[in-house]
This record gives C-alpha cells, structure tokens and sequence, in this order.
C-alpha cells in the first residue's frame, strides 16, 4: 500500500483528522515506486483556502466541495444522484469523475463529521449527518452557465411530482475489512438509501426508491457538469479544549 498526503498544515478538528487518518489507512494505491514519481499528491494547497484533493477542489473559505463529471442519465429512474465512473451508471443521474475517498476527505476537510446510520440499502431509517446542498452547473448550447439544485433534476413517484428543496447529509461511507467501501462500490450520493455511499437522501421518498430524472429539464447525456456541495453547518469544535 502506498499513499501519500502533502505536508502542508491544514486546519483539521482533532475528531475529523482521527477519521481522515483512519480513511487514509484504508486507501489503497496500487502503483510502483516510478508511477509514484510522476503523479501529484493527492492534497496540493492552491491558495490559503483551497485545496485540490485528487480531482476534487475544497473552498474552506466558500465550504464548498466542488466535483467534475458528467450527465449519466437524462431520463428513467435512478437510485443515486451520483456515483463514480465504476459505480452503477445504470441507475444515476450523474458521473463524477473522481475517487469516492478523496470526496470523503474533502468534506472532511471542511470540519464536517459524518454519521452513518444506515444498515442496508434501502434502509427505512432517516439518514442523519452534518446538511449540505448540492448544486450541478454546466454551460448551455449558448455557452451561458446554468445552476439549478440537484433535486431540480429529479422528479418522485408516483405522479412526478417535483423534489422538495432542502438540505442533503453527509453520512459518511464505511470502513470494512475489505476496504472503504464507497470506493470498492463508487456509490457517492444516494437518492435510496444507501450506507456505502457518502452523501444521502433524507427526504421520506428516500426510503422507497421513487426517483426519476426530470427528462424536461435535465441536459443530454454526456454534458459535462460541476457538482458544487455547500456545507450548512459550522465545523465541528476541536477536541482537548476548555
């Protein structure tokens, strides 16, 4: 196992930098001593407020998360929002082109604690976990920049009825034997309830599987896009203070 991290300082809350490290532990990077050389770490400081962890960009300052990737499905149902170019495109809205765990460190990054709940896919229980809101941008045949929430982009059922905006949670995949599990799966954000995935659905319909793309407003297949997740909570307080 090879893996390594930049040694700039970063502001980490002492419960998040235990989860990180342990997350890290379980990152497996399967190349050579000369593959090494010619790849970049996977946490290089851009400026004093943003960080690029694999692909994806971390704002501390914004406490914003931001992903590359593309549209995966633009009509049919879907039981994610996203997952990972290995995941399971069959049944998600989009494809991001990053590794799961590098999601799971840049959220951390921003002081936030996840708190998986869930047993099972599917899971009837309420996803808990820090709130965040997830936006997907992309540019129009125009050339003009278009935003619109995520759930703008899904539709439940029965009756496609439009998705409620609100917050979704940052539960946090698991840690097996085997591995960390968002990236033995490339599950990332669940519209059905799922634990191996990394963010989650708390909305009631997330329990039944009753999502379907909203082909009208949705863009093609394949139109590249930014998922941009906002942090709504504060950083959880450090620990080993009076």
């Amino acid at each position: 196992m090879i893996c390594w991290i930049d040694s700039t300082p970063m502001q980490y809350c002492a419960s998040a930098f235990s989860v990180l490290c342990l997350c890290i532990s379980f990152c497996v990077c399967p190349v050579n001593a000369q593959t090494r050389k010619q790849l970049p770490p996977p946490v290089e400081r851009i400026t004093d407020s943003v960080v690029r962890v694999g692909n994806v960009l971390v704002d501390t300052q914004e406490r914003t998360v931001t992903c590359p990737g593309a549209i995966n499905m633009d009509n049919g149902p879907v039981e994610y929002l996203a997952v990972g170019p290995k995941g399971k495109l069959h049944e998600s809205l989009l494809r991001l082109d990053i590794r799961p765990i590098h999601l799971q460190v840049a959220l951390l990054l921003l002081g936030l604690e996840p708190r998986n709940v869930l047993r099972f896919q599917g899971d009837p229980r309420t996803p808990q976990g820090p709130p965040v809101e997830l936006f997907i941008r992309w540019r129009d045949a125009a050339g003009k920049t278009q935003e619109y929430r995520a759930e703008d982009l899904l539709m439940e059922m029965p009756g496609q009825r439009p998705t409620s905006h609100g917050p979704w949670v940052f539960t946090g995949s698991r840690i097996l034997k085997e591995g960390f599990e968002a990236d033995l799966s490339h599950s990332l954000i669940a519209v059905w309830h799922d634990p191996a995935a990394i963010l989650d659905n708390p909305r009631p319909a997330g329990a039944s599987n009753a999502y379907v793309v909203h082909s009208r407003r949705t863009p093609r297949r394949g139109t590249k896009i930014e998922l941009v997740i906002r942090a709504l909570s504060a950083p959880a307080p450090r620990g080993g203070t009076s």
